[in-house]
């Protein structure tokens, strides 16, 4: 609870004093996870956070919104580049990671679009000592390999610290054990059974970041970045073609402290990621996608006698998007759009008990002029309890690919999918309570909220099934979720923790896993019993949902749950020993789809960590 959150309300606070909801994960609870990447970590630690694998490429749920609604920050500032609206999860480097923010609900007043279902802020580490070096290797029998190196240095002139990761994973297939059962009018028919190929790649980057201070009232930090990835399929023609992903950025930011109340702020970031078809035997490659943002801001904060602050900005955003399916010829094409923007949030401590925030933000967007969002939340504490609850209005711009899309799809017998130059963006109204309780030994969290979601865009077929066309839907969609998180510590080496959530959205028909639940039990080394390792056994069980194609035709997916034990062991000389069990109980989808989980069942995996 005394960690330092910056998300909520663009201002470092104390977790147990920001008024809105926020979750924070530590870089030491990354560290124990021994988690393989960033997506296996955000799945398994959060109940109401979930992955779907739609065209091979996984796409976020987190309490009912999909990754269009999510908006991803690095160091506060947005990624370019998605997959079936999603960020390139693979870019983003564990080992590096100093805390994980994350707000459940709507952020549009201090964020504006994309932030209408949640922001998931990740925080990379500076150097801390004079000397830092860390290595680390991890080896799954899956055969994926995962590389981390680091080396810098803190001074009196600032830090520099410079991360690298290399990661290496085999394609492999799952085999279908029983066909797909979708039942139309009660009645069942099965489909054939197929297999997945579930696709490798091999992934490297470099983050460098470097912080200045060239006074004791001014600093300066620059983070360039470097990321590489190559896909392999397994199939056939993945042997003569792969895709190439590239992503280039650099963020540079200045803090200036006018007096010990009030700091100026002023940032600039630009983040490129682009695709690539690469012919392996000819090896040459062809680009098929760029997408660009620039950000420039300035930030204005100020506190007055402490019982007031005062957070004020104003920021431009451009967006450019290249893609050869934009036309119908397959020619490349290009689309771009501005946003600018004035926002201001204040926080209001009206005693020792009771905090009231208030938030406005107005965004000109170069295509769909000006919206408003609004925010009013507070924070009241009373005994070992806090409450916190407010409301927020929310909007999402369509992007540029639901504008523009005009592109055949060859497969699955073949479609056009189109864009709609006449979407209107998707506004909300959000509510949201949630409460603490912190004891001794228990901490218990329940968050609650509801999300009325006007104009929402979804892609509807036509009448005759060759084309899927992106509109808005008539009326609104209201969703609804929940989510109840506990953590109890019988002593100091011993700690258990729970969560459960659960959503639902109107107007569908289909819930992807809309009950989920989490599990963990750790004990921590005792100093005096040498040869014992720390433990964890950490598990998730997904529910079973029914996903409808109309309203008489549905078919109905398992629940299932997987499991995880790991040990972690102290050593000389700055040594830590890895080692464990994926999937514990060797769980395999029995049928493979778009809602099944990939994983290839029991795994076993070995890793050593050097940090001085």
């Amino acid at each position: 609870m005394g960690e330092l959150v910056v998300t909520a309300t663009r201002r470092e606070r104390n977790l147990k004093n920001v008024p809105i909801t926020v979750q924070v994960i530590t870089a030491e609870e990354i560290q124990k996870s021994q988690a393989p990447d960033f997506q296996s970590f955000l799945e398994n630690e959060f109940s109401g956070i979930n992955f779907t694998n739609e065209g091979g490429m996984p796409n976020i749920n987190m309490m009912g919104f999909g990754g269009k609604y999510v908006l991803f920050l690095m160091d506060g500032e947005r990624m370019a580049g998605e997959t079936f609206d999603n960020i390139d999860y693979d870019r983003i480097d564990l080992e590096n990671i100093e805390r994980i923010e994350v707000i459940k609900g709507a952020s549009s007043s201090l964020y504006g679009s994309n932030a209408l279902g949640g922001v998931i802020n990740i925080i990379t580490k500076d150097a801390q000592k004079p000397l830092e070096l860390s290595a680390n290797y991890l080896y799954n029998t899956q055969e994926d390999h995962k590389t981390n190196l680091s080396v810098g240095t803190k001074q009196r002139w600032g830090s520099v610290r410079v991360p690298v990761f290399y990661n290496f994973r085999q394609p492999y297939i799952i085999v279908d054990k029983e066909p797909l059962k979708t039942y139309k009018n009660g009645v069942p028919h099965y489909s054939r059974m197929g297999e997945l190929n579930v696709a490798g790649f091999t992934n490297y980057g470099a983050s460098p970041k470097l912080t200045f201070d060239l006074s004791p009232k001014w600093n300066l930090s620059l983070a360039p970045s470097y990321y590489f990835s190559e896909r392999n399929a397994g199939t056939q023609s993945s042997k003569k073609l792969r895709d190439r992903y590239y992503n280039y950025s650099g963020a540079l930011k200045s803090d200036y402290k006018i007096t010990d109340s009030k700091t100026l702020s002023l940032s600039a970031a630009y983040d490129r990621y682009d695709k690539y078809k690469y012919y392996v035997l000819l090896n040459e490659k062809e680009k098929s996608y760029e997408n660009s943002i620039l950000r420039v801001g300035g930030q204005y904060n100020q506190s007055i006698k402490e019982k007031h602050s005062l957070v004020a900005g104003t920021e431009v955003n451009s967006d450019e998007l290249l893609s050869f399916r934009f036309t119908n010829t397959g020619e490349e094409a290009k689309k771009n759009a501005q946003n600018y923007a004035l926002f201001t949030q204040q926080e209001w401590a009206l005693s020792e008990d009771f905090t009231l925030v208030t938030g406005v933000r107005m965004d000109y967007h170069s295509l769909f002029q000006q919206y408003l969002t609004y925010r009013l939340s507070g924070m009241f504490k009373i005994d070992a309890f806090t409450l916190r609850g407010g409301y927020a209005s929310g909007f999402r711009s369509p992007t540029l690919k639901e504008l523009y899309t005009n592109w055949f799809h060859p497969w699955g017998g073949g479609f056009q999918i189109m864009g709609n130059k006449k979407l209107t963006p998707e506004t909300s109204h959000n509510t949201t309570f949630s409460v603490d309780f912190n004891a001794k030994k228990w901490n218990i969290t329940a968050i609650t909220q509801f999300s009325k979601v006007k104009d929402k865009i979804a892609l509807y077929w036509s009448r005759s099934k060759d084309t899927i066309r992106y509109v808005n839907h008539a009326g609104n969609t209201d969703i609804i979720s929940s989510e109840l998180s506990g953590t109890y510590r019988p002593s100091r080496y011993f700690r258990l923790k729970g969560s459960y959530a659960y959503y639902v959205s109107s107007n569908s028909r289909s819930d992807v896993r809309p009950h989920t639940f989490t599990a963990k039990v750790e004990y921590v080394e005792q100093s005096d019993l040498k040869y014992l390792p720390n433990v964890l056994l950490s598990g998730k069980y997904l529910a079973g949902s029914d996903i409808y194609d109309n309203k008489s035709t549905y078919t109905h997916y398992e629940g299932y749950g997987l499991w995880r034990l790991q040990l972690s062991k102290k050593l000389p000389y700055h040594f830590i020993l890895n080692a464990g069990v994926d999937n514990l109980f060797d769980y395999i989808a029995p049928t493979t789809s778009f809602y099944s989980t990939t994983t290839p069942g029991r795994t076993y995996f070995v890793g050593l960590k050097w940090n001085l």
